[in-house]
């Protein structure tokens, strides 16, 4: 974990909530792996007086590696406030923290699951995957409420995703939620994807879950919080998950210090 401040490359207005930024800082980018994230301090100030959770969405593959992508929704005041802040402007980064995706065990196919800004930590992850050598073959089932939350899927196709797109509105691809014609597709498939991957709202993630239960896929989930301190000391982003192996007593995790990514088998649903 280091406390760096990093140069803003570019600073992007994608669609009408969502931003893409750019950040150079060698310490952190060469340290970063797939599903961790940064707590950023918007201001030089102390109003607001929290840093925010932002997960890392790519890394420039640079040698060395030098500088890194974040997406990040405008929610309130501290992301509007970081939407208005100007390319050469400097950010203060804690990070990376917490425990990111563990890529497979073996070659196989692979299903991600993304709903909304849930998209965000997945092309470094895909990425990843792709520069190691991982054949797939490699599926994405992406939802959102209309067409201008679905950003970068063109990338996921350069990577050589399959790619099918769910809308709540039906502006593209099908019309609902994306776990209502998740199941469906899964069991028209001749085989299982060896692993899912999952990055999304608490409602969504829940559901995935459930459903690689019921089909015995494993399933690994980028779990979304509120977060306080992101070192696990504030106790703000707890979940409750089953004990660690030999335990009985009621356990809770901390999504930044456990987290943010969990085996689906691990979080008690409520």
């Amino acid at each position: 974990m280091l406390l760096r401040d990093a140069e803003i490359l570019f600073n992007d207005q994608v669609s009408p909530e969502l931003y893409h930024m750019g950040l150079l800082c060698p310490d952190i980018a060469s340290r970063i792996e797939p599903g961790q994230f940064l707590m950023v301090r918007v201001q030089d100030s102390f109003d607001p007086l929290l840093r925010r959770p932002l997960a890392v969405h790519r890394i420039y593959q640079n040698d060395p590696q030098t500088s890194f992508e974040m997406l990040y929704r405008v929610v309130g005041r501290g992301t509007r406030l970081l939407a208005e802040i100007q390319p050469t402007s400097t950010l203060s980064l804690l990070g990376p923290l917490g425990r990111g995706f563990r890529l497979p065990d073996q070659d196989g196919s692979v299903l991600m699951v993304a709903g909304g800004i849930g998209i965000a930590p997945l092309p470094h992850l895909a990425e990843t995957l792709v520069r190691s050598g991982f054949g797939g073959p490699f599926v994405l089932w992406f939802g959102g409420k209309n067409a201008a939350d679905l950003v970068c899927v063109e990338h996921f196709e350069n990577l050589g995703f399959g790619v099918e797109l769910v809308t709540e509105d039906g502006s593209v691809g099908l019309q609902g939620l994306v776990t209502s014609h998740l199941e469906h597709w899964l069991l028209g498939q001749d085989r299982m994807p060896g692993l899912i991957y999952s990055c999304g709202p608490y409602p969504m993630q829940r559901l995935v879950a459930e459903m690689a239960a019921r089909l015995n896929i494993p399933s690994q989930l980028s779990m979304e919080a509120l977060m306080g301190c992101g070192v696990g000391a504030c106790l703000s982003c707890s979940l409750r998950c089953h004990p660690p192996e030999g335990g009985q007593n009621l356990y809770y995790a901390n999504v930044c210090q456990d987290g943010p990514v969990f085996d689906g088998d691990e979080i008690i649903w409520e």
